[in-house]
């Protein structure tokens, strides 16, 4: 059996799986396994041994004829004695039985199934619920005793008989307060978080399906309609089993994809869940008061968003009671009823009822969480991290040494913020401390009052409307010289630089920095100087960006207090280096920000995520691409855990690992993550909130793929909002991709226009040697190849690989495209009859490929430069060596491109048949 920690940890991965066919579930395991082996290998053994349990075949062994009668009392069944019928329900019967073979004594429950469902369909479901029964052992569900046929040829489970009410009525006869209801409701999630580890839905929680003994003890009854995930023949499609038990569902507690007929997961589950919870804790239904039609209910569920938790406290129940008295089963009165409800239970309960299921919680697991926090005082996941939220649940915890805390914030309008909690004694230790958390709270009440300005509108938003306001708010204020102010100022130009909106990221960074020049604060004066700095470099201005991050650095000194803001300086300035193409000082810099983070003395998921991201794109610009693979697996990972992988952070890291995966020759892979990140910056069908960098770095996967006419849509969109943000970086990378673009599609023309317009921008914002100069010079060469001018198509080639071959020396960012240079120009020199030369340069960007390349991961560089090769040897003759140059060329684009993309082809033709066809390399 799983640990508690184990199944919350494999628990979103499970959910995951269960939404994939077959051959899906195959590749996203693949995946998996290269990110996080030991969940892969859990996971595995999960599905394995519940495919076993289904080739048992639980109670379907024995053949069943049609009965004879129907069940009655005083019958005898193997060796129960029917007493009484008890409930009757649409598929069974269900009568109190007695043990009467004199072994011992014992009152169960026999089902019996309905003679008018002895049908192939009936006696599926109920032999479903046999197996499923036999699939789950715990305390909170009724266990499965025995099971057979009766002599009169019906199906018949014995269960558990439970002397107890239904939890609802329990909980009121009782008197229940919230937190005593939370706590019986805790074991009723317990019972379905082992279903869904057994990959079963219940698919009909309500309180008659959830009894409570006498002793307290909750069970989970009744999983007639309950679904074998995986014995779906694909998920989402119902097969006419699941139609049949779909329809036995109750309405009112039925999640909106139940009544739309659409696929039935986990998440199903959670938010029968909420309207369970929702009825115990108001005694009433999410739906406000009860609809007067089972069509009018329908269309509340699937339509109308719930109302909060709290407003339902002083609601009238739709048998007429009063509040007063509905409270009063809660130990409460209506006010503080409402009272107990706002806040955090009002948001677990909301996101449990989300319409959406991909929006709820992800699995049980994390809704019990979230409750057992809310029961300790400690910060829920399913609302923002916000600086005074952790703080006021600090201090409920730990009211007599809060003064004693030190708390240090980096504070960001994403919801991206780091706390420092420390305990010192000395008074400027603290003073510093709290100077920080005012700050900190600055920022967190600006939030606050965005979001509760936004709200009344009813309109909808995006992220630039509420930076805007933001921006507004800060300019607004009295004191210009407000220490809080050039903190707000800092945070909304870093946003506003992830958007790619440089101009006015700089134009706050600028006033943040002028503004702290006037103030004694080491550590404001730091961040002012640091964030401007790599605002500075995005336009090129190198030295100046280099002087501000040493100047920020130098205000901060090797103090601990300080190592939050230090953290900070040194990845900002690790941006710089990346962007002035020193690769070795960037590897440098996040290296030391990752010893300042060790000696932090706390742990912080959320700054441990960014850290990662920061160190994989300085390996990934370093060309160390497997180092960086891991790292970006490992930052992805620690989001998801986080709760924030549909975050900006979230995008930005999606964005820097699909970029990596092209520079890696995975296109294939790459598309999918890209999309995934613009999938997540998207409001609803509109693109103001995706960064034009994404969509240029999508239109780069794309083109690798050979999608053209597409590439050149998301190139050419991502251009434009590039030039009205005043990105000058993500314009000039979008010129020479759109280059490369129009030169494949033959419109040299266009293609060379691009490179006009681009070799200025590079010239005035790029210092010499820079690989964007090696880059436009290599696009200048296949243009010049593709009109035929072959000798002009050489000297550009020549340049493209001196320029990257200074780069490496120099240990610069570039390096690592030698390689293809070089075998664009051997295919130059192919063509001009330099067969010498041509095979010296395909060999060397083999060697150099090989090298770097992971052990049994696949390429299209590499495939690329084993096709090239490839028609060098055959022009020399080298038949037999060629042969084998095209089948490895093959085998690299096949897995790397797919097997019909028409590179692919083209050398799976040339290694079966050995005539010469025309390829493309870029």
């Amino acid at each position: 059996m799983l640990s508690a920690d184990e199944w919350h940890a494999l628990s979103p991965h499970l959910d995951k799986a269960l939404g994939l066919n077959d051959e899906e579930r195959s590749i996203w395991l693949t995946r998996l396994r290269a990110r996080e082996p030991a969940i892969a290998r859990q996971l595995e053994t999960l599905l394995c041994e519940h495919q076993i349990l289904t080739e048992k075949s639980f109670l379907e062994r024995r053949s069943v004829a049609l009965p004879r009668g129907a069940a009655a009392a005083g019958e005898t069944v193997g060796t129960y004695k029917l007493l009484s019928q008890i409930g009757r329900g649409g598929m069974s019967s269900v009568w109190l039985a007695k043990r009467v073979d004199g072994r011992f004594e014992r009152h169960v429950v026999v089902k019996f199934l309905h003679i008018a469902l002895m049908g192939k369909v009936g006696e599926e479901r109920f032999k479903r619920e046999g197996r499923i029964l036999g699939l789950l052992t715990h305390a909170n569900i009724a266990e499965l005793i025995d099971a057979g046929v009766s002599q009169n040829g019906q199906p018949f489970l014995v269960l558990e008989y439970v002397d107890g009410d239904h939890i609802d009525r329990y909980c009121d006869e009782h008197k229940l307060n919230i937190h005593l209801r939370i706590r019986l409701f805790l074991d009723v999630l317990a019972a379905v978080a082992l279903a869904h580890a057994n990959l079963i839905v219940h698919r009909d929680l309500k309180p008659s399906n959830v009894l409570v003994r006498n002793d307290g003890q909750v069970k989970l009854l009744d999983f007639g309609i309950a679904k074998l995930l995986e014995s779906e023949e694909q998920v989402g499609q119902a097969t006419q089993l699941t139609v049949e038990g779909g329809r036995a569902m109750t309405p009112e507690y039925a999640a909106p994809e139940q009544l739309n007929d659409q696929g039935v997961t986990t998440a199903t589950d959670v938010y029968a869940l909420g309207v369970l919870l929702f009825r115990l804790l108001t005694g009433h239904h999410p739906t406000g008061t009860s609809p007067s039609t089972p069509a009018e209910l329908i269309k509340a569920i699937v339509d109308t968003e719930p109302m909060r938790l709290s407003d339902a406290a002083t609601m009238r129940r739709p048998d007429n009671e009063t509040p007063i008295t509905n409270a009063e089963k809660r130990s409460a009165t209506p006010d503080k009823l409402s009272r107990s409800l706002r806040g955090d239970l009002d948001t677990i309960v909301a996101k449990a009822l989300k319409k959406e299921p991909k929006e709820r919680y992800a699995s049980v697991t994390a809704f019990a969480e979230d409750l057992r926090r809310y029961l300790r005082s400690q910060p829920i996941n399913a609302r923002p991290d916000t600086l005074v939220y952790r703080i006021t649940k600090f201090v409920r915890r730990n009211r007599t040494v809060v003064v004693l805390a030190m708390l240090a914030v980096v504070a960001s309008m994403a919801g991206v913020i780091g706390t420092l909690i420390q305990s010192r004694t000395a008074r400027a230790e603290r003073d510093f401390a709290f100077g920080q958390l005012s700050r900190a709270e600055a920022v967190n009440d600006l939030n606050e009052i965005l979001l509760s300005d936004a709200a009344p509108s009813g309109k909808p938003f995006t992220v630039n409307d509420l930076l805007m306001r933001a921006e507004h708010i800060a300019e607004r204020q009295e004191n210009k010289h407000d220490p809080q102010r050039v903190e707000m100022l800092i945070s909304l130009g870093r946003q506003y630089n992830v958007l790619d909106e440089q101009a006015k990221s700089r134009h706050l960074l600028s006033e943040a920095y002028e503004l702290s020049r006037q103030l004694t604060d080491r550590s404001i004066r730091a961040r002012a100087s640091c964030a401007l700095a790599s605002a500075v470099a995005l336009t090129g201005e190198h030295v100046r960006a280099e002087k501000l991050v040493e100047e920020g650095l130098n205000e901060l000194g090797q103090e601990l207090r300080f190592a939050p803001d230090q953290m900070f300086c040194l990845i900002r300035g690790t941006e710089v280096a990346r962007e002035r193409g020193d690769s070795r000082e960037a590897v440098t810099r996040v290296e030391a920000a990752q010893k300042v983070q060790k000696r932090l003395p706390f742990e912080s998921g959320l700054v441990n995520s960014q850290l990662l991201m920061d160190m994989a794109e300085s390996y990934r610009y370093a060309g160390r691409y497997e180092e960086a693979n891991a790292a970006f697996a490992r930052a992805s990972a620690q989001l998801t855990a986080l709760g924030r992988d549909e975050t900006q952070t979230a995008v930005t890291l999606l964005n820097n690992w699909g970029t990596l995966l092209v520079l890696a020759g995975r296109p294939r892979d790459s598309e999918i993550v890209l999309w995934r990140a613009i999938e997540i910056s998207r409001d609803g069908q509109t693109e103001d909130a995706v960064a034009p960098m994404l969509l240029v770095n999508y239109a780069r996967s794309l083109h690798e793929l050979h999608q053209f006419d597409k590439a050149a849509d998301y190139a050419e969109r991502g251009y434009a909002k590039a030039k009205e943000s005043g990105a000058e970086v993500v314009v000039g990378q979008s010129l020479l991709l759109r280059a490369l673009i129009y030169t494949d599609r033959k419109d040299l023309g266009r293609a060379t226009a691009m490179l006009n317009e681009v070799e200025p921008r590079l010239r005035r914002g790029l210092p010499p040697g820079h690989i964007a100069f090696a880059t436009l010079a290599s696009n200048r060469a296949l243009i010049a190849q593709a009109r035929g001018d072959l000798s002009a198509a050489l000297e550009d080639s020549n340049e493209a690989v001196a320029i990257s071959e200074a780069a490496m020396k120099a240990g610069h960012l570039g390096g690592d495209y030698l390689p293809i240079f070089l075998a664009r120009r051997s295919d130059v020199e192919l063509q001009l009859g330099h067969l010498d030369q041509a095979e010296a340069d395909a060999t060397r960007g083999l060697s150099m490929l090989q090298a770097s390349a992971q052990v049994g991961m696949f390429s299209s560089t590499l495939g690329h430069t084993y096709f090239t090769l490839g028609k060098v040897l055959q022009a020399e003759g080298k038949s037999q060596e060629a042969h084998i140059a095209f089948r490895s060329a093959a085998e690299h684009l096949q897995s790397a491109l797919g097997p019909d993309h028409v590179d692919t082809r083209s050398a799976l033709q040339l290694a079966e048949s050995g005539s010469l066809q025309p390829m493309s390399f870029r």
